[in-house]
């Protein structure tokens, strides 16, 4: 059985509230009850002590005994006594005593009367009772208003109590509204951190920061599904469009060469872009199979180059390369698509006879431009898949968008960082910070 919080707590409440009441209620009746039998006790051993002080010796084992008139008084209305001698009893002031046998130790109680014994003269024994009703009646009467006042109070603090846990459990309550009202039809509700207290304020926020996150996260996934859906709708429809052409009417071998040319090229285009999502899908997962081995950095440096240094030259760029010998544990190819994809960027988003500048120093690998920049507005989605800060290009100029988020993983699958600064106007740097073991530095990339 599964109880709800408030029950829990309020159970909780009165288990300690009943301890308190139960604790002071038990210490306040023990020392009233000690005092009061104390006082009794006192007044006993007053009155045996005096009766030992009255007798008078005039015999063996025989004793004269003169009582005042307040002894006579006090033993005739509440009080009894027996005197023993080492023989037996020798006076005693109430029959129904008379065989109380003597002893020694701490005053005693027998049913409705306490006694105390003191020593008498001629080693005689002295005890002295009396009857103690009243004052267990005081006693029963102070327990029975120890309980009304504790049920009492248990009562206030019960309701107290009730009252106190749906003040607190109110605000979880809206939070719990809230949090379920949340869907991915409706992901802009937000909990009111103004009507919560400060400890319920903090995991409001917490809820609301993590709500944020989901509703950015359900954003990106919307525009990723229809970005790739669209740019997997463009090779498609090449395929489809010069297939159907094809099939029109009979052609030459040279027509139809041009025609499967075309068809390979967006076969190509989706099977690049397919095995990209791939590539980040598993990046996503952790998932991403490295084939690590030692090796230079310098070298697949110089190698990615290399390879886009004729488009370089087609477009009229200087391309510059100065790489130091860096060791570290990684994938060269994968290494080596993450060097050609923001070179082949500084190539593509650069002005007519502009320069792109390569230096790899200190397992930094810096990649640079003379290019238009990144406009504010686009630098905070520059890694995000199928994004392109140059809306004007087109598919076959500026690519699917996947590289830059490519790149990223493939960095910080292999423990590094990759930053970039962009000037508008002046061109755009981007840094890739590595060790030689594998692991990312204390300084993030400027």
């Amino acid at each position: 059985m599964v109880r709800s919080i408030r029950w829990t707590l309020l159970l909780g409440h009165s288990l300690l509230l009943v301890g308190v009441i139960s604790a002071f209620g038990g210490l306040l009746y023990l020392r009233v009850s000690e005092s009061t039998m104390s006082a009794v006790d006192g007044e006993l051993t007053d009155q045996a002590s005096a009766l030992a002080a009255s007798m008078e010796k005039v015999g063996d084992d025989r004793f004269e005994l003169t009582l005042s008139e307040a002894q006579v008084r006090y033993f005739n209305a509440t009080g009894f006594f027996v005197i023993w001698s080492r023989r037996g009893v020798v006076d005693f002031s109430d029959p129904r005593h008379a065989d109380l046998p003597p002893y020694k130790g701490a005053p005693r109680v027998r049913g409705d009367f306490r006694d105390v014994t003191v020593d008498g003269p001629a080693e005689s024994r002295i005890v002295v009772g009396r009857s103690i009703r009243h004052e267990r009646e005081r006693l029963n009467g102070l327990l029975s208003l120890i309980l009304g006042i504790g049920a009492a109070v248990l009562a206030v603090g019960w309701i107290g109590g009730w009252l106190l846990i749906g003040r607190i459990l109110n605000p979880i309550r809206r939070i719990s509204s809230t949090a379920a009202s949340i869907s991915e039809s409706n992901l802009a509700t937000r909990i009111d951190t103004a009507v919560t207290e400060d400890e319920l304020g903090d995991l409001a926020r917490t809820l609301n920061s993590a709500f944020d996150r989901l509703e950015a996260a359900m954003r990106r996934q919307g525009r990723f599904t229809a970005d790739a859906s669209h740019e997997l709708r463009t090779p498609l429809t090449v395929l489809t469009t010069q297939m159907e052409l094809a099939l029109r009417r009979e052609r030459t071998p040279a027509e139809y060469r041009e025609v499967l040319e075309i068809c390979l090229k967006a076969v190509r285009r989706m099977t690049s872009m397919t095995e990209g999502l791939l590539f980040l899908a598993r990046a996503d997962g952790r998932a991403v199979d490295l084939r690590r081995e030692s090796l230079d950095l310098k070298e697949v440096v110089e190698e990615a180059v290399g390879l886009v240094r004729p488009l370089a030259a087609r477009r009229g760029l200087h391309l510059s390369v100065v790489a130091e010998s860096h060791r570290m544990e990684g994938d060269r190819e994968r290494l080596g698509e993450a060097v050609t994809n923001l070179v082949t960027n500084a190539i593509q988003y650069n002005r007519p006879e502009g320069r792109v500048e390569v230096t790899l120093k200190g397992g930094v690998l810096v990649v640079s431009d003379t290019g238009p920049g990144i406009p504010e507005e686009d630098r905070s989605h520059v890694f995000e898949r199928f994004y392109r800060a140059d809306k004007s290009r087109s598919n076959n100029a500026g690519g699917a968008g996947l590289g830059l988020a490519i790149t990223k993983s493939i960095v910080e699958a292999h423990g590094g960082e990759i930053g970039f600064a962009a000037r508008a106007g002046e061109g755009t740097t981007f840094r890739i910070r590595f060790r030689s073991n594998g692991a990312p530095e204390d300084g993030r990339p400027e």
